[in-house]
């Protein structure tokens, strides 16, 4: 079941979609044959993903393999300190 919570939402949403979302927060879950319970053995299928691909210029490709070895590293303390920095994400929106 995916849970999103009412902090998570856009801001976007009308007092309306608001409303209705929080009505739904009340009601219960219903399973049915498309929807069934998932069992602890289903649940245990599942895996928490810590990697993800992106595209990458193969200018920009060359300069951080230019880095050396390291540069899985060095992209992922870049993308976490450009997501840390409001006015790097803004650039980029």
């Amino acid at each position: 079941m995916a849970k999103i919570t009412m902090n998570s939402l856009p801001a976007e949403l009308t007092a309306e979609e608001l409303a209705e979302l929080e009505a739904a927060e009340g009601m219960p879950v219903t399973f049915d044959e498309d929807c069934p319970e998932m069992t602890d053995e289903m649940l245990m299928q599942f895996r928490r993903m810590d990697k993800v691909a992106i595209r990458i210029s193969p200018g920009n490709m060359k300069k951080v393999k230019a880095l050396g070895s390291d540069y899985p590293r060095i992209l992922s303390h870049l993308l976490d300190l450009a997501l840390n920095d409001a006015e790097m994400v803004k650039k980029c929106l």
